[in-house]
């Protein structure tokens, strides 16, 4: 019988079996996270025919991209930002944005790139957004807690949150959104 073997099931036999040796059939899938975690623990992962000295690396389990979701490659010569279509009542921003990865592209996320002048204006995430600092700072106000990104720096703002997005001079971000139709309601 073919098994499945995770980083938790690994971490329970090592535990709760006091297992240090793991004997895989030909047939067995381990995750990378459940050979990282064995490493960890001291289990000795091996397949069975395995001959070889030293510890095994086991194929890892692949799994089936579902057909018609083709990898998307979005050029950086293609990216055309256009203003911003939600009015926020602050045109001295210039803010500016465009989504290279949408639900249309068959992706459960979005992704795209904004860009906006100094100032802020309010906004209610109905979604999780990850942001990037490209340029500039992003700053990010939630009540009273103030986060100030500079570039390189990333972002998380957790779905619910209602914010201010701004910038003390401008900013360029890449940003992540879940799910994809950020715009939702």
């Amino acid at each position: 019988m073919r098994q499945f073997f995770t980083g938790e099931d690994i971490r329970r036999l090592a535990q709760e079996d006091g297992c240090r040796h793991l004997l895989l059939s030909p047939d067995d899938c381990i995750t990378a996270e459940a050979m990282d975690v064995a490493r960890r623990l001291g289990v000795q992962v091996r397949r069975a025919g395995d001959r070889s000295e030293g510890p095994s690396l086991p194929p890892l389990l692949t799994r089936q991209v579902p057909s018609g979701a083709p990898i998307v490659h979005v050029k950086a010569g293609s990216v055309r930002l256009q203003p911003f279509a939600v009015d926020v009542g602050r045109p001295e921003m210039n803010i500016q944005l465009v989504d290279v990865i949408t639900g249309a592209r068959g992706s459960p996320m979005a992704a795209g790139f904004m860009t906006w002048g100094q100032g802020s204006f309010p906004w209610t995430l109905n979604y999780d957004e990850i942001d990037y600092v490209i340029e500039g700072q992003l700053e990010i106000r939630r009540g009273s807690q103030v986060v100030l990104a500079n570039p390189g720096d990333v972002i998380h703002i957790p779905r619910g949150s209602d914010i201010f997005f701004g910038s003390p001079s401008h900013a360029k971000v890449f940003y992540v959104t879940f799910p994809a139709e950020w715009d939702a309601s």
